[in-house]
């Protein structure tokens, strides 16, 4: 059972896109998080330093102050020579240090420590015997570590790191001198152990810090498995609805409500290509069995008209008669196949252009004659022709010539009787249009767009195009394409139906 569901996760998330989104967002946050934290750790430490030093140089100026006050209101350079200003000092020293929570110290002119925040107390009684506490007594601050003559009064000498005698912990320390005849008195040194006091600061930062995190890691989580949930499943619907096309049934369609736009777009693409695909399938279908029909019906009327004259049901008399219709079979499956190689080589890109100059009107001429026939036979009216001017193109004369006779071809074909065929040529400067207009039914507006179609045949019942197979106008509009024109219809409903060929008169 346990295996079962393992296999089910594995199944549903790894190596899938919601799994590898998923994990890849939230590693991405993760990082992002323990990055930005660490980043924020030495922001606040240097920010924590900074302001430690400039309170610490602030209440050594404060105090230097005050102690110098002291003096000069007992007249004295000597701090210990009177009771009042020896218990005021020691009096500001605790104040300070309780305040700032740092150590005080008292030095004499050569550093060496007097007074310390963790010594005498001021009840104790004077005169002061060991004023200094037993760690500090008989300790001396560097020289560098304290202002000299040449130090602006109101400055402070301020210091990161071990302090000799005070063991390898480091410190920030500063230091400021009070004066009498401008010479160095006295020193006041303020001292903060900097590991201790930025352990507490850090520790309380790493926890707010690791509290807003594992708040954001999980809105992340959530917002990370809404997006990717998002996304994976409209693409699981269309991959679902990929596995039903692959089958051929083309009827499945795509909702992407609700989505990212990108995805919609997909959806609506995909199922336009499932619309396609149905036409092109129906067309196939349509094609297929137009073929199956088309070939076996010329290739039973060849075989039993051959094997007639060979048995001898024919008379001789007949077989001339019979020989011709045989022979117009096969022409048709002649075109059928020529057709049918030229679209495949068209679609491959292999057909190349032979290029030279092209008359349009002579060659519409010689097209019109060869339907003469027909057109008489149905009594329709060729207009146009007269009016036709001399016009020459650069283009493949073989492939236009087949281009035309394939809409004129279509013309005549769904031209009622007694209708009127309408042929046009129009020379601009860079181009040359050529229309061909025929009365009829027309084609339905929801049809036009699929004129061009491969195996699309607009007449269904086979009743006027009974020997067409649906791909001579896509042979017109790919060669017309290679010319670098285009092709277009417009059409009316029991009124006209009129193709437009553009060329260009030179080579694209």
């Amino acid at each position: 059972m346990e295996k079962e569901k393992t296999s089910q996760f594995r199944k549903k998330y790894v190596g899938t896109m919601f799994g590898r989104s998923f994990a890849l967002i939230v590693v991405m946050v993760f990082f992002s998080l323990i990055i930005s934290g660490l980043f924020l750790l030495m922001l606040s430490g240097s920010y924590w330093k900074e302001s430690t030093q400039t309170a610490l140089s602030d209440d050594a100026l404060n105090l230097g102050e005050h102690v110098s006050l002291l003096m000069n209101d007992a007249g004295t350079k000597d701090l210990f020579s009177a009771r009042d200003t020896a218990l005021a000092s020691v009096y500001l020293i605790h104040t300070v240090a309780a305040c700032s929570d740092c150590d005080v110290f008292l030095a004499d002119e050569n550093g060496a420590i007097l007074l310390c925040s963790d010594g005498v107390s001021p009840e104790e009684v004077w005169p002061f015997r060991e004023v200094p506490c037993d760690d500090h007594r008989g300790l001396v601050f560097q020289a560098e570590l304290l202002p000299d003559e040449n130090t602006p009064e109101q400055e402070t000498v301020c210091f990161d790191g071990s302090v000799e005698g005070f063991g390898e912990e480091r410190y920030l320390l500063a230091s400021c001198a009070v004066r009498t005849d401008g010479a160095p008195r006295y020193f006041i040194i303020l001292m903060k152990q900097r590991t201790n006091a930025y352990r507490d600061l850090s520790t309380r930062y790493f926890g707010m810090v690791l509290f807003s995190s594992s708040v954001a890691v999980l809105l992340s989580l959530i917002a990370a498995y809404i997006v990717s949930y998002r996304i994976v499943q409209p693409l699981k619907k269309i991959s679902e609805a990929t596995h039903q096309y692959a089958q051929g049934n083309f009827s499945v369609r795509i909702s992407a409500k609700d989505t990212y736009r990108e995805i919609g777009d997909l959806a609506d693409s995909v199922n336009r290509m499932a619309e396609s695909l149905a036409v092109i399938e129906e067309s196939r279908s349509n094609f297929v069995s137009n073929v199956s029909h088309e070939l076996k019906t010329p290739m039973t009327i060849i075989s039993g008209f051959i094997d007639g004259i060979l048995d001898g049901t024919i008379v001789p008399e007949e077989r001339e008669k019979y020989l011709r219709i045989v022979s117009e079979e096969t022409k048709r499956l002649s075109r059928l196949v020529v057709d049918m190689l030229n679209m495949a080589k068209m679609e491959a890109g292999k057909l190349k252009l032979s290029y030279s100059d092209v008359e349009l009107s002579a060659m519409l001429f010689r097209i019109v004659f060869i339907f003469e026939d027909k057109a008489t036979q149905k009594r329709i009216t060729v207009k146009g022709l007269d009016s036709l001017e001399k016009t020459v193109i650069r283009g493949d004369e073989a492939l236009l010539y087949q281009v035309f006779y394939n809409i004129i071809d279509n013309a005549v074909k769904f031209t009622p009787e007694d209708g009127v065929i309408t042929i046009g040529l129009t020379a601009a400067k860079k181009t040359v249009s050529v229309t061909v207009r025929n009365t009829g039914k027309g084609i339905p507006e929801e049809e036009r767009g699929l004129i061009f179609e491969r195996f699309y045949k607009v007449d269904k019942s086979r009743g006027l195009d009974s020997k067409s197979f649906g791909v001579g106008l896509r042979i017109a509009k790919s060669i017309v394409d290679l010319h670098g024109g285009s092709i277009s219809i417009n059409s009316e409903e029991n009124a006209y139906t009129e193709f437009v060929v553009e060329l260009p008169t030179q080579p694209q």
